[in-house]
């Protein structure tokens, strides 16, 4: 007797096991069902995507976005930041806490998830910033929230998107704060910066000598081989170690950041690191062209190529996971910064390309998509509690999909963008593979490159201890 199943999957090249085989996968009330060999006839359904000659591997999981929702939504808001997650092959997608209010307490929190929940088309969890009273991070993380998200920085000549009142410039306020979210078992997710080293380089070196432009910019948070980010890195794990706080590392993009991980590993520290899609990809060519549109941040080669090689060893050398810090901003708050790139904000819309990109990669042999789906689905689950309800492709596990065109090829533009951004980074770009099919829960949410799932499908997704 023929079984019927809420939708089926026929004859793609299923990521399962740790190993790509030909497959069927029947899905009921949200979960895989049935995995089965293409020649099984035994069920059917009303709604059946035939994936032959194209790949299905679990749902991207970007654990770093920023929606600029509620506050600053003529630069994005929860529904198009998702739409463009849902357009990249992202099931799953970690807002954070930089919008207006501040996302900041325990009333705050539960607000903000009422708030996503009426307009996310994917699903979805948050970053919340560090509680101005302390006493509240124990509510906060029983709310389900992935964790805490540190800035170690304010904006100079700019009051967005590095807030002063999420800024954490002194070292033993964040010692504190590493202190009560270890009490309480959760994770701090830390933006990397040196606030006093930089105003002084970007003071002496730069904005002395008229030096304002994007290629300045870009430089100055290089300046010196990387000292701004290189110094905080190395603090950050002293204070890890001597909290025991559970770290999360965010930006990873220079080469003794790699090194400093591959020592610290074993040392008594706790602690997982982020790398951003365009560290791999932007370079100072790029910035030269685009200026504006590009920053962000610059990784010079000798980095760039530190990150392609730590996500091409055999084994990976420490808790790592790939995710966008997709931080779009209105295209009118940009122009300014070909005349001055610090008053101009920081930051461009990721979240629907970067897929493409490494998929691109592994069509020029630069990574293995098994290698891809490790950083960009089964690490971040793993690593923030929601494996094995995502993150992989078995029976039980959240319905959750991207499937892939490996030979599709196509021009990135702007037209293409649901983000509210009005510019791409990468504009004109070709890349060969693409995300064809997105499925949440098993709901499609992107057919044939449309993005057809509506503002409230997403579910907030707590994480497990």
């Amino acid at each position: 007797m023929m079984r019927k199943v809420d939708l089926l999957i026929k004859n793609g090249k299923v990521f399962t096991n740790g190993d790509f085989v030909k497959a069927n996968i029947g899905i009921e009330k949200e979960k895989i069902k049935y995995i089965t060999s293409t020649d099984d006839t035994l069920f059917s359904s009303d709604k059946v995507i035939n994936a032959e000659g194209l790949y299905v591997i679990p749902g991207v999981i970007d654990t770093h976005v920023h929606m600029r929702d509620p506050g600053f939504t003529h630069k994005e808001d929860i529904t198009t930041a998702t739409q463009a997650a849902a357009a990249g092959g992202v099931t799953l997608a970690v807002d954070m806490p930089n919008v207006k209010p501040s996302i900041n307490s325990i009333e705050r929190t539960k607000e903000h998830k009422e708030l996503a929940a009426s307009k996310a088309v994917i699903d979805f969890n948050h970053w919340i910033g560090p509680p101005k009273d302390l006493k509240e991070v124990k509510g906060i993380l029983e709310e389900g929230v992935i964790g805490f998200k540190i800035f170690m920085m304010n904006d100079t000549k700019r009051s967005y998107p590095h807030m002063p009142e999420l800024g954490i410039l002194s070292y033993g306020h964040l010692y504190d704060i590493f202190k009560a979210v270890e009490k309480e078992g959760g994770i701090c997710a830390v933006h990397p910066h040196s606030q006093e080293l930089f105003e002084w380089i970007e003071n002496r070196h730069f904005w002395e000598k008229g030096l304002t432009k994007p290629v300045d910019y870009a430089k100055a948070l290089r300046y010196g081989d990387s000292i701004v980010y290189d110094c905080a890195f190395a603090n950050l794990f002293i204070l890890a170690r001597s909290s025991k706080v559970n770290l999360h590392i965010l930006h990873l993009n220079t080469y003794m950041g790699v090194e400093l991980s591959k020592y610290f590993l074993g040392k008594g520290v706790n602690f997982s690191c982020e790398i951003n899609a365009p560290h791999f990809f932007i370079t100072m060519e790029d910035i030269k062209k685009r200026g504006p549109y590009v920053l962000g941040t610059w990784t010079p080669p000798k980095d760039q190529q530190a990150l392609w090689d730590v996500i091409n060893t055999e084994v990976l050398p420490f808790p790592l996971l790939i995710s966008t810090d997709h931080a779009p901003h209105h295209i009118d708050e940009k122009e300014i910064g070909w005349k001055d790139m610090w008053k101009a904000a920081g930051g461009a819309p990721y979240v629907q390309d970067y897929l493409s990109l490494f998929l691109n990669a592994v069509n020029q042999g630069r990574v293995t998509l098994k290698r891809i789906i490790e950083l960009t689905s089964e690490n971040p689950a793993k690593r923030f509690g929601f494996y094995p309800r995502k993150g992989l492709i078995q029976i039980g596990s959240d319905a959750d999909f991207a499937i892939i065109d490996l030979n599709k090829e196509r021009v990135i533009t702007k037209d293409q963008g649901y983000s509210k951004a009005g510019y791409n980074p990468f504009e004109g770009w070709k890349v060969k593979g693409v995300p064809v099919h997105t499925i949440v829960r098993g709901t499609v949410v992107m057919e044939n490159e449309k993005v057809i799932g509506k503002p409230g499908f997403g579910k907030f997704i707590p994480v497990s201890k």
